[in-house]
């Protein structure tokens, strides 16, 4: 199984330091990130004023990576570099230095780029979609399949669950478009993202999808509800880690993950096939996605202020969006409450993709 470590990986300091004038070329140029990473690619670009690439091979130690660099040329000099931390999401970022004085550089581009999380707004975005259309697929797959055991119902919304599976197909190749958009589109960044703790957990989700189309037809529904329960695992490990607790990020993600796709699939079959006993048990659903979030929250977040960072907006986004679904509960609106359901699942996408405050 992969393994989980701590949160996207930031760069915490660099040799040369951004912005630095230097009076001769250094030997090399290093990287100091908050975690363990592997390279994307080539990892570190260093263009030189005439636009050529002249760090060399990277080598890496631990959280710290460092590449050769040779050149005759003085001015101004643009880093890129680009890595997956140990929980597979993707970091990227640029830096400029200067030997003797500043100058052009046709790559300075890429100093003003837009910044979202540890990724661009593109990639993050598609981070979110590829993260919801998982989600949602989960949901139909295995919520609507538990609903069934649990209200003792013959299966009555088939279609639903062949949906979900489609979905869970469909998300690990758009996954894979989400990680590549957020690093960079080439031969050598493709490699390294199969390759790495990402590449294998996005085959295994394929492997899950796929052995769930073979068994939906059964008339069993326990090895498609087995199914469900190994994805849950699966998003765990490629959760945000708590520190100090090794495996908690883990267990209480899949928690979480489960009970989201409980009720969201529930609400789906309950429209699909009412049953009166289904309010208790979305009841009980709810209490386990709610502490199980909590949890998350208190150990994602170090102090009140980080409310004000990305993924402290996100959360109070997805915690208003829950509270209209418990009214549209309330006052049975079950169709609003599905479609706000849908929304959260966004809002908890969102999250999934941003770097936690600590």
């Amino acid at each position: 199984m992969p393994q989980v470590a701590l949160a996207h990986a930031q760069l915490l300091q660099s040799d040369p330091a951004p912005n630095a004038i230097l009076g001769a070329a250094p030997s090399d140029v290093t990287l100091i990130f908050t975690e363990q990473v592997t390279p994307a690619g080539a990892g570190i670009k260093v263009f030189s004023p005439s636009g050529r690439q002249v760090a060399g091979p990277v080598a890496t130690r631990g959280s710290v990576l460092s590449a050769s660099f040779k050149t005759g040329e003085t001015g101004t000099f643009v880093v890129s570099w680009q890595v997956l931390a140990s929980d597979t999401h993707p970091s990227r970022g640029a830096f400029a230095f200067s030997i003797a004085h500043t100058s052009a550089n046709p790559y300075t581009t890429l100093l003003s780029s837009g910044q979202a999380g540890t990724t661009t707004p593109a990639g993050l975005a598609l981070q979110t979609i590829a993260r919801w259309v998982h989600f949602i697929g989960f949901a139909l797959a295995f919520g609507v399949v538990a609903y069934e055991v649990v209200m003792s119902r013959k299966q009555r919304a088939r279609w639903l669950v062949g949906a979900g599976i489609v979905l869970l197909i469909t998300a690990e190749p758009l996954g894979l478009f989400a990680q590549l958009a957020s690093l960079s589109f080439d031969g050598d960044t493709a490699i390294a993202v199969l390759g790495s703790e990402f590449g294998r957990l996005l085959g295994l989700r394929l492997a899950a999808a796929l052995s769930l189309w073979a068994v939906w037809t059964l008339d069993s529904p326990w090895p498609i509800l087995g199914i469900g329960a190994l994805v849950a695992i699966l998003d765990g490990a490629s959760a945000h880690a708590i520190q100090g607790l090794a495996g908690a990020g883990l267990v209480l993600t899949s928690v979480h993950v489960a009970a989201m796709g409980l009720w969201v699939g529930g609400v789906a079959a309950f429209l699909a096939a009412p049953d009166r006993r289904f309010p208790r048990f979305a009841a009980g659903i709810f209490a386990l996605a709610a502490v199980s979030g909590a949890l998350l929250a208190l150990a994602h977040f170090g102090s009140l202020g980080a409310i004000g960072s990305d993924y402290g907006v996100a959360l109070m986004v997805k915690l208003v969006v829950i509270g209209a679904v418990l009214g549209a509960a309330l006052v049975r609106r079950h169709r609003v409450e599905l479609s706000l359901l849908a929304a959260a699942v966004g809002a908890a996408a969102l999250l999934a993709s941003l770097p936690p405050p600590r």
